[in-house]
């Protein structure tokens, strides 16, 4: 979160996670305006070339979180569209984190990614971990990652992919 008054900054890979926490606790309806703030950055795609500081894939992992906290209807309406925008990403260029949530977030809306299983694959180093997938980048071009993080996040969505997929 960046709080400096001076120059206000929203983000909405941020906003998904502070709307996860109201919805897990029955909360959501009290964030109206940031649910319908991130819903308008999902339909219009505004998420694509990633955010200030996360990627596309970013996005749109952890709206299955945010999907999968609660059963409340507004949530249950965007599935469909996460759905849509995740499909149209298939195949596109991504480090092995990014892959490894794609996959995720395809399987959450119940679709096989074998295009990006087969690119994560390929990005296995000899030793068996998937080097640093980036999680957070810096405006200027500093980026944040975690060798581990990416390693768990590959071998589960692998994990995932060689398990039927259930709705």
């Amino acid at each position: 979160m960046y709080f400096d008054h001076n120059r206000p900054r929203v983000d909405p890979v941020v906003c998904i996670n502070i709307l996860t926490l109201f919805y897990t606790y029955g909360r959501g309806i009290q964030l109206r305006k940031s649910f319908e703030w991130v819903y308008q950055v999902l339909l219009h795609r505004a998420y694509v070339d990633g955010t200030r500081y996360y990627t596309a894939e970013d996005f749109l992992f952890l709206l299955t979180r945010l999907l999968g906290c609660s059963d409340s209807p507004d949530l249950l309406d965007l599935r469909p569209l996460l759905k849509e925008r995740v499909q149209e990403r298939i195949g596109t260029s991504g480090d092995a984190l990014a892959l490894a949530m794609r996959i995720l977030t395809c399987n959450f809306v119940g679709i096989r990614d074998e295009v990006d299983l087969q690119a994560l694959r390929q990005l296995q180093c000899v030793d068996g971990d998937w080097g640093v997938g980036w999680m957070y980048r810096y405006p200027g071009g500093i980026k944040i990652g975690n060798q581990g993080y990416t390693t768990a996040m590959a071998i589960k969505a692998i994990e995932e992919m060689a398990e039927p997929l259930s709705l």
